[in-house]
This record gives C-alpha cells, structure tokens and sequence, in this order.
C-alpha cells in the first residue's frame, strides 16, 4: 500500500506540472553554469549545492501541497498510519532529488568542465555535499508546510529568510560569535561547504566531525516534523 502511495505521489506530481518552473530553472542553471569550461571543481559543486537546496525546498513544499484538506484524511483513511503519508512524500522527494543531483554532478563530467581531472575525492564530496543540501532544502519545505502557518505568503517568506541566513551563517558569526548559538537551528550549510575548496580538499578529523553534526541536525528535524506533522494532523 505503502509503494502504491509513493507511486501515487509522483504521478500526481507530475500531473499538477508543478515540477515544470523548479526543475526547468535548476536544469536551465546548470547548463548555463557550465557554459565555459576550466572551471574549479570543488567552487563549482558548491554553487550546484546551493541551487540544489534552494530547488529542493520549492519542490518540497509543493509535493505537501498536492492535496486539498478532504483528499487527505481519505489518504490517511486508506494508509496503515500517517507516518507512511508523511514518510511517503519524503520518499517523493528524495527521489525528484536524486535526479537533479545526478545531473548537477554528471552534466559537468560528460563535457569536461572542470580545469581539472576530477579524482574520486571529488565526486565522494560533491554526492555528500548534494545529498545533504537536497536534505536541507526537503527539511525546510516540510517543516513549513506542516506548521500551523495561515498565510502561504507568510510560510514563503519565512522559507527564504530561512535559506538566506543559513546560507549567510558563517559570515553572520565571523561578525559576532554569539550568533554560533544563535544560529544553531539553521541548517548547518556552512559546515559542509568548508570543504568544498579546492586548495584545502581533504576528508580527515574535521570532516568527519562536521558530517556527524550535518547528520545528527537531519535526524533531529525528520522527527521533529513527524511531530509536527502528528500535532497538525490529529
């Protein structure tokens, strides 16, 4: 029941059309991107990261916004729990992002791009980096859509503001480190793209204890918007 769900939500996905703006301006971005060869290789991943957080919240938010408030309880009706509703449309979207992610680090690959050979460092870092910022991208659009948010203006607004001071979050601390604190329910972008330069590539302590925390914020948020989800849905 459960995968005929999942199948249920990309074909209507693709139905609503809504995936047309999002998709066509990320795969438009890239090939655009990618106009001139020579390029860095690790510089150049992390601005397709940041494109790809930026597409996978639109596209999140309009994967939650699929069905109206009747079509839903009949959903919750048919599925064993509203943990499969809500786990489903991740799965959704973790597909819809596999795919961008797949063209954003292949696309510059096939037509030789980079000024560079990429090495197999490279490609670990750019599928870590899009994987997670795809993650980000989907917590943000989820944990928004389930909030007890009345105007949908207001949940986008809110949205890039979101996106804009995580983005922004080193920057804003270098300026004054009580924003370290601060900043903490932000998603750790920050702790990812510190890797992402060529002059300083290496996976060592420092790597690994920044993807522990990238990690722990992810699992973290996934149960806090099943709560969410839960609180708005009894």
């Amino acid at each position: 029941m459960v995968s005929g769900f999942i199948r249920y939500q990309f074909s209507s996905y693709i139905r609503s059309l809504t995936f047309i703006p999002p998709l066509t301006i990320f795969i438009g971005w890239i090939i655009l991107f990618y106009t001139y060869s020579g390029v860095p290789i690790m510089s150049s991943y992390a601005v397709t990261c940041i494109s790809l957080y930026l597409v996978m919240t639109w596209v999140a938010m309009n994967v939650f916004a699929l069905e109206g408030e009747s079509e839903k309880n009949l959903l919750f009706v048919q599925l064993p729990s509203k943990k499969d509703y809500l786990w489903g449309k991740w799965v959704v979207c973790f597909l819809i992002a596999s795919i961008l992610e797949f063209i954003a680090i292949v696309y510059p690959l096939l037509i030789n791009s980079f000024k560079e050979t990429p090495q197999l460092v490279h490609i670990s870092l750019a599928i870590y980096g899009h994987l997670f910022f795809a993650a980000f991208g989907i917590i943000v659009g989820s944990f928004f859509s389930n909030s007890k948010v009345e105007s949908k203006r207001f949940a986008w607004l809110s949205v890039m503001l979101v996106i804009a001071i995580s983005i922004a979050q080193e920057g804003i601390i270098e300026k004054a480190n009580i924003f370290k604190w601060l900043l903490l329910p932000f998603p750790p972008v920050s702790q990812i793209l510190r890797h992402f330069t060529d002059e300083a590539l290496s996976i060592g302590k420092n790597f690994w204890m920044d993807a522990a925390w990238v990690v722990f914020y992810s699992f973290i948020y996934l149960l806090l918007i099943t709560r969410l989800f839960y609180r708005k849905e009894r």
